[in-house]
């Protein structure tokens, strides 16, 4: 940008020079010969005659060119009302970014979106049009299948002036997301790629976490009428993850280390009621629902790790369904 502009100031002060050779020839028809020989008058420029830029001039075209404010996407994401859905975004390189979408339907089935999404400057949206959309379906905790909709959905994410991250996609006809749908960023992950890992087990996600041991209840086994199914595990530094079913209801179960929060659940709804009651053991449990004794949000310590239990309903049952003291104990008991 710099040469380019010294060039156009070479060019105009020779066209400025040559403008005024034309003006005294036409003055002084009778000199010819001082006119011709006019070129020590108007010499060619050379770079060291060339003016030189000053830094008014040069400053505005550098802004422009090598400062530009890009908003930063990466982190992790969730829908806070139903808290179904999360969207992992990590940073790629230049302005791509790989984008994770899980979106629970039940503890059998969930929605996914892969994708990589580019930023545009010229349009403030993390753009895309290479989505690969497909229905995973669990027949047992470890074989599920998939079933692919689409491979070239389009959408965009952006953000909104209170920070909460808005989606629309392109394929509503197809994926039944319609209109916008808005997240928050978790606390902890501004900045961050995805931490989380998917793992096999109990203990792959307790040695990935480095929480000792992490045990959960048993696959088909009823507590308090009661079945529990659990089909996928993960984990991140210090915080191990088990998510399933209970009856007909998701279950999650976390396990971390405690640290400067005692809740780990990572669930950030307002619920309507919150008590708490003790174990067998002396463990203070402090529960959170919508309805009076039925827990929808469980969290306790014990020795030097945070606990915590979240269960949601389907359908019409999702802001209301909770567990019973009677259950949530007998499944405290086996959480370790």
């Amino acid at each position: 940008m710099k040469k380019r502009f010294v060039l156009a100031l070479t060019g105009a002060m020779i066209l400025s020079m040559a403008a005024c050779t034309s003006t005294t020839a036409d003055t002084a028809p009778t000199e010819p010969a001082v006119t011709e020989a006019a070129p020590t008058e108007a010499p060619e420029s050379t770079p060291e005659d060339t003016p030189q830029t000053t830094p008014e001039d040069s400053q505005p075209e550098e802004v422009v060119d090598d400062v530009i404010d890009k908003p930063d996407f990466t982190g992790t994401y969730t829908e806070p009302m139903s808290g179904r859905c999360t969207i992992d975004i990590e940073h790629l390189s230049g302005d791509d970014h790989k984008v994770n979408i899980r979106w629970s339907g039940s503890a059998f089935e969930s929605a996914n979106w892969e994708m990589t999404a580019t930023y545009y400057v010229s349009t403030g949206l993390l753009e895309y049009t290479n989505a690969k959309y497909y229905v995973r379906t669990y027949t047992d905790e470890t074989t599920y299948t998939d079933d692919v909709k689409y491979t070239d959905g389009a959408g965009e994410f952006w953000f909104e002036p209170d920070g909460m991250l808005g989606w629309r996609s392109a394929n509503s006809d197809v994926d039944g997301v319609t209109g916008e749908t808005f997240f928050e960023r978790l606390p902890g992950n501004t900045g961050m790629a995805n931490p989380w890992t998917d793992v096999t087990s109990a203990d792959e996600a307790a040695a990935g976490a480095d929480v000792g041991y992490f045990m959960v209840p048993e696959n088909n086994t009823d507590y308090n009428g009661h079945q529990v199914y659990i089909t996928e595990f993960r984990c991140m530094e210090h915080l191990a993850e088990a998510r399933g079913s209970i009856g007909a209801a998701e279950l999650t179960i976390r396990k971390g280390l405690k640290q400067e929060s005692d809740d780990v659940s990572g669930d950030y709804n307002e619920y309507a009621h919150s008590w708490s009651f003790k174990t067998d053991d002396g463990i203070t449990v402090n529960c959170y629902g919508n309805e009076e004794g039925k827990t929808m949000k469980a969290i306790w310590l014990s020795d030097n790790f945070s606990y915590s239990i979240n269960v949601m309903g389907q359908g019409d049952e999702s802001d209301t369904y909770g567990l019973d003291d009677t259950t949530l104990k007998q499944l405290i008991e086996v959480t370790q």
